[in-house]
């Protein structure tokens, strides 16, 4: 495992294989070890990074962080790119890692040679969904006037708008979480408060893959629906992987995915 000083944190890092670089990019409530199956399956024909963001696993976090933003976030994954001399690579995300990978897909199409979106939770692009997400932040606010343990609300499920990619991780996944308290509170709805760039959706010139699976839930899977539609370049895949994200229980797939946008 290495260690990158990027911009005020510490970010932990490690590698496997060669060929063409895939950069995994974790969800809220986990960290790089969630793309390990993938970053095995990967290993005979691409260099796949996974890392830990800002806040978890390895990863250092500012004194006091209580809040970041998805842009904060790509520009970590920006600065690891170009110091492993990975780049361009494959982005590979799911969840906020989902939206991370889309906002350096628009941002800084220098370093992205495609985007792998696994269940991108980009809920703002859906006038419906609006109605969820208000009751969540009135559930929060609820929580937090009574005293109540917000993360345990949030890990639980009771915000399931706001937490949608943690109903389905694995309890030890979940279990480590509570051990970061103050990362849960900073990314709590950074996907839905992303600024998304509507008009560049269009005229993104790097191919994306935006991933569903049978289990994921309808609002996401209408949100994946909608940018698959808006997204320059971008094919929508469903993957059948039980009641688990796509690269929890199908890591095989979605390593072949990522491996079609390497050509």
């Amino acid at each position: 495992m290495g260690a990158l000083a990027a911009r005020g944190v510490e970010i932990a890092w490690r590698e496997s294989g060669e060929g063409p670089a895939v950069l995994l990019v974790h969800e809220t409530a986990a960290n790089g070890s969630v793309w390990g199956p993938v970053a095995e399956a990967l290993a005979d024909r691409a260099r796949a990074i996974a890392y830990d963001r800002r806040g978890w696993g390895g990863s250092s976090s500012p004194e006091g962080y209580r809040r970041t933003t998805i842009e904060e976030q790509s520009e970590d994954a920006a600065v690891l790119l170009e110091s492993a001399s990975a780049n361009p690579a494959v982005i590979a995300g799911a969840g906020v890692g989902a939206v991370v990978a889309l906002d350096l897909l628009l941002r800084r199409a220098d370093l992205v040679t495609g985007a792998l979106l696994v269940e991108p939770p980009v809920l703002q692009m859906l006038p419906v969904a609006t109605e969820a997400l208000s009751e969540d932040r009135r559930r929060l606010e609820l929580a937090v006037g009574s005293g109540d343990d917000v993360i345990d609300l949030y890990l639980s499920g009771g915000l399931p708008s706001l937490g949608t990619e943690v109903i389905r991780l694995p309890d030890e996944l979940l279990a480590a979480a509570r051990e970061r308290p103050g990362s849960i509170v900073a990314e709590m709805g950074i996907a839905t408060g992303w600024r998304a760039p509507l008009p560049s959706l269009g005229a993104v010139e790097r191919p994306s893959i935006v991933v569903t699976a049978t289990s994921t839930p309808p609002l996401v899977r209408q949100a994946s629906a909608a940018l698959a539609a808006r997204l320059a370049g971008a094919e929508a895949r469903e993957v059948d992987s039980g009641p688990a994200p796509p690269h929890v229980r199908a890591p095989a797939t979605v390593a072949a995915l990522a491996l079609e946008l390497s050509r």
